[in-house]
C-alpha cells in the first residue's frame, strides 16, 4: 500500500462524517466525532405548563399595615386590604380577607369609590353594545353590596380607619393583576398609587 492511499482513506472518511453532519440524520454522529455535548431538549409542553403554573400560584396580597412619609414630612399608618363585603352602609364597609382577617371603614365624602365591569362569560374583558370595552367607573357606596369583592385602601387613626379608596369588581380577587396592581401603587404612595395600581390590572386601561 501505498503513502498516498492511507491519505485517500482519511479524506474520504472526513468527508463522509461532514455529509452526515449537513443533514439531519447526521447532527448526533458529528456532534459525537467532535466530541462536543449534544444539544439540550426543547422544553416539553408539560415543563412549559408547569411554568405557566409556578407563575400563577405565586404569593397574593391579601391586607398589610404600614408607616409612610408622606411629602411634608409627616407621617400616617396605612392599611389595605382584599377581601368581600361582609356589611356596608351609606357610612361604612367591613371586608373580611380570605384568612378570617375582618376590618371596618369609615366611608366619607373623601373616599373614592370604583366598580370594575364584570368580564364576559368567555373571560374576555367586558365590552358595551357599541363593541367597545368597558373602562371602570366612579359609583357611590350605594353600588356595593354584601358579597362583593373588593380592595380597600385606607388610613388609620388611632382606632378607627376611613377607607381612602374601593374598588369592586374584575381583577380584585386572588390573581397576577391584583397582586401587581396593589404592590405597584403601594410603592409610589397610598392614595396615588392604589389608583395607579387599579389601572394596572383593569380592563380597558
Amino acid at each position: 500500500m501505498s503513502v498516498r492511499e492511507p491519505l485517500r482513506i482519511r479524506k474520504a472518511l472526513l468527508a463522509g462524517v461532514v455529509a452526515l453532519a449537513l443533514t439531519g440524520t447526521g447532527v448526533a454522529i458529528a456532534w459525537s466525532a467532535t466530541g462536543t455535548p449534544s444539544p439540550s431538549p426543547s422544553p416539553s409542553a408539560s415543563e412549559k405548563a408547569q411554568g405557566k403554573q409556578d407563575k400563577v400560584q405565586r404569593p397574593q396580597h391579601v391586607h398589610s399595615e404600614s408607616v409612610v412619609k408622606k411629602p411634608d414630612g409627616t407621617f400616617e399608618t396605612v392599611l389595605s386590604q382584599q377581601g368581600t363585603v361582609d356589611a356596608v352602609s351609606e357610612t361604612s364597609v367591613t371586608v373580611k380577607s380570605e384568612d378570617g382577617f375582618t376590618q371596618t371603614y369609615a366611608v366619607n365624602a373623601d373616599t373614592t369609590i370604583i366598580k370594575v365591569p364584570a368580564p364576559a362569560a368567555d373571560g374576555s374583558p367586558a365590552t358595551g353594545d357599541d363593541g367597545k370595552r368597558l373602562k371602570p367607573s366612579e359609583v357611590t357606596i350605594k353600588d356595593i353590596a354584601t358579597g362583593d369583592a373588593v380592595r380597600v385602601s385606607g388610613v388609620k387613626n388611632g382606632s378607627d380607619v376611613t377607607a381612602r379608596q374601593i374598588v369592586e369588581g374584575a381583577g380584585t380577587g386572588p390573581g397576577p393583576g391584583h397582586g401587581k396592581g396593589l404592590g405597584k401603587g403601594l410603592g409610589n404612595g397610598l392614595g396615588k398609587g392604589l389608583g395607579k395600581g387599579h389601572a394596572d390590572d383593569s380592563p380597558g386601561t
